[in-house]
């Protein structure tokens, strides 16, 4: 696999205007074309040809972006001194548990699992009881009234008939004490 990209061939930069890559291809087309020059590859004609299609139209150009945008991602160093680059939709060599931690150990998606952990705690504290609990010496405590008629401690419940009429003061009572309600009733 070459490691020049379209850029490379015309010798433009990434950041290049469209009047920038039409002169580019100009330039170079004259140099190598076959019928201009015999003594030049055809190839390398082809390649500066295939470079300004793809960059000169917008739509082309912006898929092209993103596949090198792709490819730089799974690039992977190579321990023999090449870029030892990989496609996009290859198959990786080790199993898919060796890609899930290299993954995972690559700082630029650190980022993203920090946010996402995040996130998840934030959501899962909003989904737990919204009632206040205080550990005093390993007890959790809860907010709860004595009911007079059952000598209970219970939980407030407004559509209680009795709590509404007696609009008890509310205290912080370990949870063992606490009587649970039975919501079928």
């Amino acid at each position: 696999m070459s490691t020049k990209n379209h850029y490379d061939v015309l010798g433009v930069a990434k950041k290049a205007s469209q009047e920038e890559i039409k002169a580019a291809f100009r330039k170079l087309s004259l140099e190598t074309h076959p019928d201009l020059n015999p003594d030049t590859d055809s190839e390398t004609f082809k390649a500066i040809a295939e470079a300004n299609s793809v960059l000169s139209s917008p739509t082309e150009r912006m898929k092209y972006d993103r596949q090198l945008l792709e490819r730089s991602m799974w690039r992977k160093p190579s321990m023999y001194g090449g870029d030892n680059m990989r496609r996009p939709g290859a198959r990786p060599h080790a199993g898919g548990m060796n890609v899930a931690m290299q993954t995972l150990s690559n700082p630029r998606y650190w980022a993203f699992g920090i946010v996402l952990f995040g996130s998840m705690a934030a959501l899962l504290g909003t989904m737990t009881s919204k009632r206040p609990e205080v550990h005093l010496h390993g007890s959790p405590m809860i907010e709860a009234w004595m009911n007079p008629k059952t000598k209970q401690w219970e939980q407030p419940a407004p559509w209680d008939p009795m709590y509404r009429k007696l609009q008890p003061k509310l205290e912080m009572v370990p949870r063992h004490k606490v009587r649970r309600r039975n919501m079928g009733r």
